[in-house]
């Protein structure tokens, strides 16, 4: 009986030890297994890593403010940053100026309002560029090298849904400025329903064609527009039809040579530059379209223009600031340029607060050429060939001594006289209180009287003695004038020598 408990006890007690040993190894495998899964799935992660991802983000390569502005301007870049790189933060401003970038592939999902491209060698842009770029409100692609074939209307192509255009719906100022863009796709504005502000200046167009004009029209929120520098001989007669809410337009710089009809359609236009123009003459004969709620218009650096004649600006009921300034050859502005008939046929003035006439060769200033000249708050007359004649004396006589210093402050004292001699050089001011004399007809000078008198006077004194001896010479028979003949001349000679020998 000991014996067989004794075996029992050995057997239960290896029993034991066989499954400690088992559970042992079983745990070993366990953990062993588990280590080689984590390992694998370290390695499948590094596996899909993206070396992008490695790379320098957005804001260790640029400048990041806490007030949401990305500045990357002139730091040599040829790309855009990738999705890995780029900073999910709201930006206000981002800024890449002044880089190589040639190509511009789509943007990352991002929130930008002001994302500025400018000043870079841009040829090519992707369709839908823009797409992912949240709140983009505006886009500056100028100082690039764009082409008509560069910009389709799949480049702002924006997420569609059934109520908007995402994002491109917040777009409102678009520029590509300087650039080598001749015409525009017709439906290149389809994708911005909400475009305000267009600048499309110092670029090839030469002419507004038909694609270009359709796609003008098109934007039927534009309220600024920026065709300077074009080199534009004429603007297309229907081209402001549609755009019922244009306020400032910019025609600067063109070739234009006569004041646009189409100006007649844009009933809204408040500010219209037209400035480096070759324009000769305006007058009624080719004066301004009505645009009765015109406040501003600059005619300035216009080295063709010689005169403004009567009922140039008449159509122009609220005109409040007019600049024609830096035009060398400007002598003349006529007395009615400004003024307009109302219904009852009396003459209206419009509400003119600010007149700038400087740097041009004006000699006179026409008394009406405004009625009510204390109501502006501006003036600007200096470097002009002013007459210091009684056709200026009510400039120089009464309204710069009474409205000067208000109006032009220290300038006033700047005004000289051009003519006539005798005031050649003397500041206006100087003769505010003097009685100006007219100028002679046909340009006959007084004050060269004195001069032509005394050479009258001496060419007199002259002649008298001259013609006391010539006709003495002619009573002493030396000259032939006479009757007598050369012949009774000699026989007087003969017969006064005959009787002096007799005595």
């Amino acid at each position: 009986m000991d014996r067989r408990l004794l075996f029992l006890v050995l057997f239960a007690f290896t029993m034991i030890k066989c499954e400690d040993n088992i559970e042992n190894a079983t745990d070993a495998n366990s953990k062993k297994v588990i280590l080689e899964t984590k390992d694998d799935e370290a390695i499948d992660t590094n596996a899909t890593e993206s070396p992008e991802s490695k790379s320098p983000r957005i804001c260790q390569v640029c400048n990041c403010t806490k007030a949401g502005e990305i500045n990357c301007d002139d730091r040599n870049m040829t790309a855009i940053f990738t999705r890995w790189q780029w900073n999910a933060k709201v930006s206000k401003v981002a800024s890449f100026k002044g880089n190589l970038i040639e190509h511009i592939t789509p943007f990352p999902i991002s929130t930008i309002n002001r994302l500025i491209l400018q000043g870079n060698k841009i040829t090519k842009i992707d369709d839908a560029a823009f797409k992912q770029i949240i709140n983009l409100t505006e886009l500056d692609l100028s100082h690039n090298k764009l082409t008509s074939e560069s910009l389709n209307p799949k480049v702002f192509e924006g997420k569609f849904s059934r109520e908007a255009y995402e994002p491109l719906e917040n777009l409102t100022i678009l520029t590509v400025a300087y650039n080598k863009i001749h015409s525009f796709h017709q439906d290149l504005f389809e994708h911005m329903s909400n475009l305000r502000v267009l600048n499309m200046s110092h670029n090839l167009f030469a002419q507004i064609d038909y694609s270009t004009s359709l796609a003008i029209s098109s934007i039927r929120q534009l309220e600024e527009l920026d065709l300077s520098y074009c080199d534009l001989k004429q603007i297309p007669e229907t081209l402001f039809h549609t755009t019922r809410y244009l306020k400032k337009l910019n025609l600067s710089g063109n070739r234009i040579m006569i004041p646009p009809v189409a100006l007649g359609d844009a009933i809204a236009l408040e500010y219209l530059y037209m400035d480096e123009n070759p324009i000769k003459i305006i007058n009624n004969s080719h004066p301004f379209p009505n645009m009765t709620k015109l406040k501003e218009l600059s005619f300035c650096c216009m080295p063709h223009l010689t005169a403004i004649g009567s009922g140039s600006f008449l159509g122009l009921d609220s005109l409040e600031t007019l600049r024609i300034q830096n035009c060398p050859n400007l002598q003349v502005i006529h007395e009615f340029a400004l003024n307009y008939q109302t219904e009852s046929n009396e003459p209206m003035w419009p509400p003119l607060k600010e007149l700038v006439l400087s740097d041009n060769a004006l000699q006179y200033l026409p008394q009406y050429l405004l009625l009510r000249w204390d109501l502006l708050e501006k003036l600007d007359l200096t470097n002009n060939k002013w007459s210091c004649d009684c056709n200026n004396q009510y400039l120089i006589g009464q309204m710069l001594p009474q409205q000067g210093k208000k109006l032009m402050g220290d300038n006033v004292d700047a005004l000289t006289c051009a003519t006539p001699p005798e005031h050649a050089g003397k500041n206006l001011s100087s003769l505010f209180e003097k009685h100006l004399r007219c100028l002679d007809l046909y340009g006959a000078r007084p004050e060269k009287d004195t001069a032509i008198l005394i050479g009258v006077l001496i060419g007199v004194l002259l002649a008298i003695p001259v013609c006391l001896i010539i006709f003495f010479l002619w009573r002493r028979g030396f000259f032939f004038w006479s009757s007598s003949g050369p012949a009774s001349f000699s026989r007087a000679f003969y017969k006064r020598t005959s009787t002096t020998e007799d005595n």
